[in-house]
């Protein structure tokens, strides 16, 4: 599987951590003994879900060779620690029954405990897309920031943020089957621009018919509703598709090309969503307002 563009790598945590104000981040020199009664849970924990096998795979690890990475935390109010990063280890631990587990404090405000805590889940376990917009569009409104800000804050692009932001104006049966990964992101771009009516008639195509990305994205330009008469498919050229796709990734937008080798000319089509989705792409487009 090709590596999804606009992700994080490593590079995330480095920059925030190492480009944070003195009195916002301050790590111990050494991992500490912390009761775990005494750890509670960050309020900006983006995920929702946790595998339960990989969970019982982290267990068994854990009673085998002990926590390996301590967990982070930060000090709250009197003697209790909040935890920044690790709460599959925390739960893992609590199921052993063991009394403490291995942590690093660190003196961090809200903004960068919660801007760590998306950081840290989408490095060591993937997100699914509406955990991480949801983590992201947390960022925006708690903490004031622009999109173009956030994408300096966490190293992603600012495109990236877009689109997955994008994905929470769906309809919540879709926002749904992705979240249970019973269809993927790009199966739910394709649909933005859909009533939410359609989105859901689309998405359990989506799922019974197993269809593609490519497959839905032209059914949806084609508008082929239910009922409707079918139209003849025509393979589209490689390299066309190629350039509809680095299109698609740049704008935030569905894009679809038409061509024609006889008269050598064709159109451009590009679908939006809503009317904030429009802006962005005129802006993108080099747009002016007189």
């Amino acid at each position: 599987m090709a590596k999804k563009k606009g992700g994080l790598g490593n590079k995330g945590v480095e920059v925030l951590l190492s480009s944070s104000k003195s009195e916002d981040v301050l790590s111990s020199a050494a991992s500490l003994e912390i009761e775990v009664s005494l750890i509670e849970l960050s309020p900006y924990q983006p995920r929702t879900n946790f595998d339960e096998e990989n969970l019982k795979s982290l267990i068994e690890s854990i009673k085998e060779q002990g926590v390996i990475q301590p967990i982070l935390v930060r000090k709250s109010n009197k003697n209790k620690y909040e935890l920044i990063a690790g709460e599959r280890r925390l739960r893992a631990v609590k199921t052993l029954g063991q009394k403490k587990i291995p942590a690093i404090v660190k003196t961090i405000n809200d903004e960068s405990a919660a801007v760590y805590a998306l950081l840290e889940n989408v490095q060591r376990e993937n997100l699914n897309p509406i955990e991480e917009a949801l983590g992201l569009e947390k960022l925006i409104k708690q903490f004031k920031f622009t999109q173009e800000n956030l994408a300096k804050k966490t190293g992603k692009s600012r495109s990236h943020i877009a689109n997955l932001i994008r994905l929470l104006s769906l309809d919540r049966y879709v926002i749904d089957l992705l979240s249970k990964k019973k269809i993927d992101m790009g199966h739910a771009r394709a649909l933005l621009s859909l009533s939410h009516s359609s989105q859901k008639i689309y998405a359990d195509k989506v799922v019974s018919q197993k269809l593609s990305v490519r497959e839905i994205e032209r059914m949806v330009v084609e508008n082929d509703a239910p009922g409707s008469k079918k139209t003849t498919k025509i393979k589209k050229d490689a390299h066309l598709s190629s350039i509809e796709n680095q299109l698609r990734e740049n704008l935030g937008v569905l894009v679809d090309i038409s061509h024609s080798n006889k008269t050598n000319n064709g159109k451009i089509t590009l679908k939006y969503s809503n009317i904030d989705v429009l802006d962005g792409l005129l802006k993108k487009l080099g747009y002016k307002k007189q």
